[in-house]
């Protein structure tokens, strides 16, 4: 028996199956989820950044997720089939969810691993819309055509504010955001100490440069792909914006995992299409280089002072480059490209010929990293910033120590939540009870470690294994397909490889838009997976009908209820605005609880709870009722129940003491929190002070034992910090510390009386000596002062200069003096 052509089973298949292009549902699903990918760049690409302030566009994207899901489902009633090897991803989807729901279990914090949840329902939403949408021929094509004609408006939203043109910006962002009265998107264009850096909707550049490089890979296989010439120009044009905004990124890691991605994508292509490709890549990458440094000096003059006519330089510097680029690809795709194919291919037909080019490349690229490092020609048309950042590329600089130090610090938290993880937002909730120094990132930088922090091994396993499985099938579909087969779904792997493996150095994937474009192409490509082989035993009639209903209707029931959370949150993030709102306008305070209690009431999240109980507690110090204070207590009670983690409930039930004079109370929250936060140098000079002050309180009640037991504590905890503060010292070469980690004038003072009081003298005035300051303004700076003249007085000593400086401040400052030497033994 004769066997069909590889990819003929595909086509015969399409041809036969029922259009489902041809339903209303169809249309409707398409249509809601391209506008849905245009409007949720607009919201800081839906970054989650586990605080109020980044909720309400999340809250917003579940409803629409949950739409998609109640639409799809009822799509599915007419179009459900469970037949195939491939039909079993759309189950397999819902294990990742599932993981999330179960580190729920032991989660660092409520609020963060609940929204996890919902966020990986709608992730596996948009997968399931990839999965059967796609199999549609013109869904496919469409949902493509989105996410890549999508992108490059965003491309051109960032190049309208570097050059200038922040009106047509702002009205683009207008069609899909409310700028809050804001002049401009905020952080379209952000500033470092390495200078201005393009950011777009993303506001963070190395974010920006992935997704850019999504952009690129794909506009550069479009070219290829599109049959008309003006398709590849339009493809073609893009590729100098698309460059042009790499560079502009200055990130460094988008340089590092350009040539990755690159090479292990020339893998697939054949030999004539990786020829064509790196043609179009330095074509286009010599028309950027070209204009680069000028368009580089325009934007950063244009951020200072508006100028059209150095903008519309800058523009037709771009444009020129653009239609040069474009016009030189399409003649290549004319008449280059035909010949590599007629002449080149029958020459090589070696199995290994497709390995050629991309092992070439390698050797290529060696000499172009010379020629970009070393003090040549090419590397002097970069601009200072750019040169300067890709000279600055090696394993010693402080963004690679650094993120080496997340990672393992990533595996410190995993070991205390090895099975089910801490749930989601782990990294975010434990990362300063892990960290090895005092750095601030509340995103470990790599995707698969905070899968790892959040669901355990068992969560990453199923992630791993379903990336695994789907990722093998496709290739194994992939090299059997025909190159209209293979070009079908191409787009949807280059994107998931480029997100996969940027996000192994970075956060990508905490923006959910990302996270959204990336389950939406393995649904893509999970629906190319081997569709010709059947199961070896058809199910049974009534399996197939309860499948064939079974899974639309639990859908449909699980998209009403997503629908149902969704609203409930979103409602709360409103209720919450309102009631902050009325704080502000000073209404009355029972308004303002009952318009928190309705929004806790929609979701506990710890800010709503938060600010129950600090109106609750600045009521309660103007009226001193009683019943105010317990209920206050009992929120604050909830909040340490659901959120043991959160830094602001810390410090809410640490004034709720320091107000009260309960410093006993104060210390024991302050323990903890050290143990929390043991690089939060504040929490170390608080503790301190009122292990002195409580000392300093038994002393006077003549319990000596009470006093020496204070005191030796905070000793204790002073050559603490001492010993972590050498600590840093030994950090590498280039290793930023991260916030100010040292001892502190405040911490200084305390121990100061603490050697004071206990009669060692000589202890206190070298302490004290070690702070003082002319800067005598300062609170503290003058206690030192006096406290040290003091110590040395008891030893029979003086010093006229500090004496003089204290009595210059002030005639009573002496007096004072001597009140502090009276409460000497």
């Amino acid at each position: 028996m004769n066997k069909a052509p590889k990819g003929q089973y595909a086509r015969d298949r399409a041809k036969q199956a029922p259009q489902a292009s041809h339903s209303v549902l169809f249309w409707l699903i398409i249509g809601i989820t391209g506008v849905f990918l245009c409007w949720a760049p607009f919201q800081r690409a839906l970054f989650n950044g586990y605080s109020n302030s980044f909720d309400r566009p999340l809250f917003s994207s579940l409803i629409w997720a949950s739409i998609l899901l109640l639409l799809l489902s009822f799509y599915l009633f007419y179009h459900y089939k469970f037949r195939e090897k491939r039909d079993v991803f759309p189950f397999l989807i819902w294990l990742i969810p599932l993981s999330y729901l179960l580190s729920l279990t032991q989660a660092a914090s409520t609020y963060s691993a609940t929204n996890m949840v919902f966020f990986y329902v709608m992730f596996a939403t948009l997968f399931l819309i990839g999965f059967y949408l796609t199999q549609d021929q013109r869904g496919n094509r469409i949902l493509q055509q989105i996410v890549l004609i999508s992108g490059y408006g965003i491309v051109l939203f960032g190049l309208l504010y570097w050059l200038g043109n922040t009106s047509a910006a702002n009205f683009m962002a207008s069609l899909f955001t409310d700028l809050n009265g804001e002049p401009v998107y905020k952080h379209a264009i952000m500033s470092d100490s390495n200078g201005l850096r393009l950011t777009s909707v993303f506001q963070y550049a190395n974010t920006y440069s992935a997704f850019l490089l999504v952009l690129l890979f794909g506009s550069l296989f479009f070219i290829q792909r599109s049959r008309t010439w003006y398709g590849k120009a339009l493809h073609a044009s893009m590729l100098v914006p698309i460059l042009l905004s790499f560079f502009l990124t200055l990130s460094r890691g988008g340089l590092v995992v350009l040539p990755v991605v690159l090479l292990l994508l020339l893998f697939f292509y054949s030999l004539k299409r990786q020829i064509t490709t790196l043609i179009h890549l330095v074509l286009g990458s010599a028309a950027t280089l070209a204009i680069l440094s000028k368009l580089t000096s325009y934007g950063a003059e244009l951020q200072k002072q508006a100028d059209s006519a150095l903008s519309a330089k800058g523009w037709g510097l771009l444009l020129a480059a653009s239609l040069t680029t474009a016009a030189l690809v399409t003649v290549t795709e004319r008449y280059i490209a035909p010949w590599l194919q007629n002449k080149l291919e029958p020459r090589i037909r070696s199995r290994f010929a497709s390995a050629i080019l991309p092992v070439a490349a390698i050797l290529v690229g060696t000499i172009g990293v010379f020629l970009l490092f070393g003090d040549t020609f090419l590397s002097k048309l970069l601009p200072d910033n750019v040169r300067t950042r890709i000279e600055n590329i090696n394993f010693q600089q402080h963004s690679v120590l650094e993120r080496v130090t997340f990672y393992k610090d990533s595996f410190k938290l995993f070991e205390d939540y090895p099975v089910l993880g801490a749930g989601g937002g782990a990294w975010a909730a434990l990362y300063e009870k892990y960290q090895n120094n005092p750095y601030t990132s509340r995103q470990a930088h790599n995707y698969f470690l905070q899968n790892l922090n959040e669901v355990g091994l068992i969560g990453f396993l199923l992630l791993f294994g379903f990336l695994i499985l789907l990722l093998i099938g496709y290739i194994r579909q992939y090299i059997r397909g025909d190159e209209e087969e293979r070009d079908s779904r191409f787009f949807y792997f280059l994107l998931v490889v480029t997100l996969l493996i940027h996000s192994t150095i970075d956060f990508n994937l905490s923006y959910a838009y990302l996270s959204i474009l990336l389950f939406l192409s393995l649904g893509g490509l999970a629906s190319a997976i081997t569709p010709e082989l059947k199961w070896k035993a058809a199910a049974a009639p009534k399996t197939q009908s309860l499948l064939k209903w079974g899974y639309p209707g639990v859908l449909s029931i699980l998209g009403l209820v997503f629908l149902i959370f969704s609203i409930r949150l979103l409602s709360g993030n409103t209720l919450y605005n309102v009631a902050v709102a009325e704080a502000q306008q000073g209404k009355p305070y029972q308004s303002v609880l009952e318009t928190a209690d309705q929004a806790i009431a929609k979701q506990a999240h710890p800010d709503y709870l938060l600010l129950k109980h600090n109106v609750l507690n600045q009521v309660y110090q103007q009226l001193k009722d009683e019943t105010l204070r317990n209920e206050a207590n009992a929120v604050m009670a909830e909040l340490k129940e659901r959120e043991p983690y959160n830094k602001d409930v810390f410090y809410a039930e640490l004034n709720d003491f320091l107000q009260t004079r309960n410093l006993s109370g104060a210390s024991s929250v302050l323990t903890k929190g050290i143990e929390n936060y043991p690089w939060s140098i504040e929490l170390y000079e608080k503790q301190i002070q009122v292990l002195f002050e409580l000392g300093n309180t038994a002393r006077m009640e003549k319990n000596a034992q009470a006093a020496t037991a204070y005191w030796k504590q905070a000793e204790e905890l002073y050559q603490t910090v001492v010993t972590k503060q050498q600590e840093l010292l030994d950090l590498p070469e280039g290793q930023l510390q991260g916030r100010d980690f040292q001892v502190t004038n405040a911490m200084t003072l305390a121990m100061g009386q603490i050697s004071f009081l206990k009669g060692d003298y000589a202890s206190a005035s070298s302490t004290l000596a070690s702070k003082l300051n002319d800067n005598l303004d300062d609170p503290t700076n003058l206690q030192i002062a006096r406290w040290y003249l003091a110590s040395i007085q008891k030893q029979g000593k003086s010093d006229q200069a500090w004496l003089s400086k204290l009595t210059a401040k002030s005639s009573t400052e002496p007096a004072e003096v001597q009140k502090i030497v009276a409460l000497g033994s």
